[in-house]
């Protein structure tokens, strides 16, 4: 009950660091309008590579151009909230290495709430906005009108999407515990994620495996869709994308204790 009361002053006190956060970076306006347009840009480039892609075939592994596009734009939504909304997980090892983490210690919140809740960026909430339009245009496309369930699913699966990057980045940067800089292993998370643009189903056996039960990200984008779309109506499609969020959050805030519990103060 303990755990529960404290979850739910989290999520209520979350809104209000994020407020914070935004007003403080839309001070500076041009920043905040470059951060958007350029993410903006970036994958609009990715979707050239795919509508070219298509035009010489129909189809790729039982997908079509506007099934693929919602993969596309469902990796873009879930890791640019992950970028906006938590990109104070990139400032841990820093934290650390200056000492700063003796402070966050001291307050009545938790320190890894405090440290995620810290900053935001724009440039991710560019990429959300892109792939929400994307998906958008592939259901007028497809003709698939979602009904009430299917929005909620949705909205849950990027929820749950959201979360897994999160929590990823979370292990990786928890690792400052013991190496200098992780900030290295982020970034190859982030790689890794890039092959979550495009259906899971493309790749080896041994890369589906991968991006399936090690590194979950093909629960960020791939089976929901797959489910979303009726590409797919196995169960494992949306009881895994609720089942690899939970593990990956649970495995997260686990390894960020242990790693804590073997934090030595900057004052000894």
């Amino acid at each position: 009950m303990k755990i529960l009361k404290r979850i739910l002053f989290y999520l209520r006190l979350f809104p209000y660091f994020v407020s914070r956060n935004i007003q403080s970076k839309m001070s500076y306006n041009i920043d905040f309008f470059l951060g958007i347009i350029a993410n903006i840009m970036r994958q609009s480039l990715g979707f050239i590579f795919i509508w070219v892609l298509f035009r010489n075939v129909p189809e790729i592994h039982g997908w079509n151009l506007y099934q693929m596009m919602f993969v596309y734009g469902m990796q873009a939504i879930t890791l640019g909230l992950d970028e906006f909304l938590f990109a104070g997980t990139w400032s841990v090892s820093s934290l650390i290495q200056e000492g700063d983490l003796d402070r966050l210690l001291l307050r009545p919140v938790g320190p890894m709430f405090s440290i995620i809740a810290s900053d935001v960026t724009f440039h991710g909430l560019g990429a959300s906005l892109f792939g929400l339009v994307i998906c958008i245009i592939s259901l007028v496309k497809l003709k698939i009108t979602l009904t009430a369930g299917m929005i909620l699913f949705w909205i849950a699966a990027i929820v749950c999407g959201t979360l897994i990057y999160f929590s990823v980045n979370m292990i990786c940067a928890t690792l400052s515990f013991w190496v200098v800089e992780s900030s290295s292993a982020m970034m190859l998370m982030q790689n890794i994620s890039e092959f979550t643009k495009y259906p899971t189903s493309i790749y080896r056996a041994g890369l589906q495996i991968l991006l399936t039960f090690i590194i979950p990200y093909a629960f960020t984008s791939y089976y929901p869709v797959a489910f979303l779309l009726g590409v797919s109506h196995s169960a494992f499609c949306w009881i895994g994308t609720f089942v690899a969020a939970f593990l990956s959050v649970l495995a997260a805030v686990a390894f960020w204790h242990f790693g804590l519990s073997k934090y030595q103060s900057a004052g000894g």
